[in-house]
């Protein structure tokens, strides 16, 4: 075989095998993911939660860090229902879990804001109006 054909086979055999590593490490992180997936919503059911789009919001709306972490482990969007986990959170004067959910990618909604103002958490107003919230 010439030399240069020598050298693009063994740069096809680097493709293949970077391309086979690639695509191990992609399934392995996926099934790991599943299975965390998968745990989570388990403890969430050990929590006397179920994984609905309420009990989110609702868990949003009473604080409990550890049960709204475990919904967005399991995939819950932190946007569900409209973002009603933020809008309990505000309206309950929850400043930590506004700032988690915001953290998470939750949109700063003109509702979340406006129960914020209007129930007198003037901290999480000014959180979500320099998140952008609309008024």
């Amino acid at each position: 075989m010439p030399n240069h054909l020598v050298g693009i086979s063994r740069i096809r055999c680097a493709a293949i095998i970077i391309a086979t590593f690639v695509m191990c490490i992609s399934f392995l992180c996926s099934s790991a993911y599943a299975a965390d997936a998968l745990q989570a919503r388990k403890d969430i059911k050990a929590m006397g939660l179920e994984y609905t789009g309420q009990d989110f919001a609702k868990a949003a709306g009473n604080g409990d860090l550890t049960a709204v972490q475990l919904f967005l482990d399991a995939g819950m969007d932190v946007n569900e229902g409209g973002s009603a986990a933020i809008g309990l959170a505000a309206g309950r004067g929850k400043t930590k879990m506004v700032q988690f959910l915001l953290s998470k990618g939750s949109k700063a909604t003109s509702n979340a804001l406006q129960y914020a103002r209007t129930r007198g958490y003037p901290d999480i107003e000014k959180i979500l109006v320099d998140a952008g919230a609309k008024e």
